[in-house]
C-alpha cells in the first residue's frame, strides 16, 4: 500500500531541507504537498510504478501533490523545498517534470534555504517566487533518460530483476523464454508497453546502471567491462548520446584518468 509522508509542519507553507552527498533508497510514497529538488552533485534515480529516470547535477524536479515518486540518492547535493498544496497551482505544473537549472532558478532556492530551514508561513514574496520558478521551468523542461517499465507481470519481474545489475548478455530468444512467450509475442508486446524495442530498453538500463557504479567509485574503464561493452569509449559515447552529458558529467567520483 502506498504511503502518504507529510513533511511540512503544522501552519507551515514552505520547508527547505539540504542533502550533502547522500546516498538513500527511498521507497514509493507519495505527499500531500508538492517537491521541487535541485540537484547540485551527484545524480538521483528517480522512480515511480511505471519507470524509471535519471536526474544529473544541474537537473531538477517538481513532484506536485499526490503523485507516487521514490528512488536512490547517489552522492547526492542539493535542495529540496516542499510547497503547500495551495500553492502548487502558482507552479502550473499538474504532472512530475524534469528541468534544466537556471542562475535565476538556483538563487532562488538558495535564498529559501536561508529563511525556510525550518519552516515559513506563506508570504507574498514566496507567491511571486514560485511564479518565477514557474516561468524557469517552462523555458528549461528537458528530457531526462527515462526507463518504462513494462505493465506486463511477468515482463515486469524478469526486465526489473535484470536492470539490478544489466551486466548478463541476453539474447531475444532469452528474455521470450524467461517471459513465457514466443519471440514475436514478446518484442510486438515490450514495445507497446514501454515505447522501445529491448535492445533499446536495455542500453537505457546499462547507463543507467553504469551511473550507480561510478557513483559508488568504480572507474569507467571497469563499468564499461562490467556493463559488456568492447570499450570505455563504447559506454562513453552511448552515455552521451543518450543524455546530453559524458560520465564524468554525471558524476563527482570518476577517475578521469580512465576517460
Amino acid at each position: 500500500m502506498l504511503s502518504s509522508v507529510d513533511c511540512l509542519p503544522v501552519g507551515c507553507a514552505l520547508l527547505a531541507l539540504s542533502d550533502f552527498e547522500r546516498n538513500d533508497d527511498i521507497g514509493t510514497h507519495c505527499h500531500p504537498h508538492g517537491e521541487i529538488y535541485a540537484v547540485q552533485a551527484g545524480h538521483i534515480i528517480s522512480a515511480s510504478e511505471d519507470a524509471r529516470w535519471l536526474i544529473p547535477a544541474g537537473q531538477a524536479y517538481w513532484v506536485p501533490p499526490g503523485a507516487p515518486h521514490g528512488g536512490t540518492l547517489c552522492e547526492t547535493s542539493g535542495i529540496k523545498i516542499y510547497v503547500r498544496q495551495d500553492l502548487c497551482r502558482l507552479l502550473g505544473a499538474p504532472t512530475s517534470v524534469a528541468f534544466s537549472v537556471t542562475p535565476l532558478f538556483s538563487a532562488v532556492m538558495e535564498r529559501w534555504r536561508e529563511e525556510a530551514g525550518e519552516g515559513i508561513t506563506a508570504r507574498e514574496i514566496d507567491r511571486h517566487r514560485l511564479a518565477v520558478l514557474a516561468d524557469e521551468m517552462a523555458r528549461s523542461v528537458t528530457r531526462p533518460l527515462i526507463l518504462p517499465m513494462p505493465s506486463h507481470v511477468i515482463m515486469r519481474a524478469v526486465m526489473s530483476d535484470w536492470a539490478v545489475t544489466s551486466e548478463e548478455q541476453l539474447s531475444l530468444d532469452e528474455l521470450s523464454a524467461m517471459c513465457r512467450m514466443s519471440r514475436r509475442t514478446f518484442t510486438r508486446r515490450f514495445r507497446a508497453e514501454t515505447g522501445l524495442s529491448p535492445g533499446e530498453w536495455m542500453q537505457s538500463a546499462r547507463v543507467l546502471r553504469g551511473c550507480e557504479l561510478m557513483t559508488s567509485g568504480v572507474p569507467i574503464t571497469e563499468t564499461a567491462y562490467r556493463l559488456g561493452y568492447e570499450s570505455p569509449s563504447s559506454f562513453f559515447n552511448l552515455c552521451r548520446k543518450m543524455t546530453g552529458m559524458n560520465p564524468s558529467m554525471l558524476t563527482r567520483v570518476i577517475d578521469h584518468r580512465d576517460e
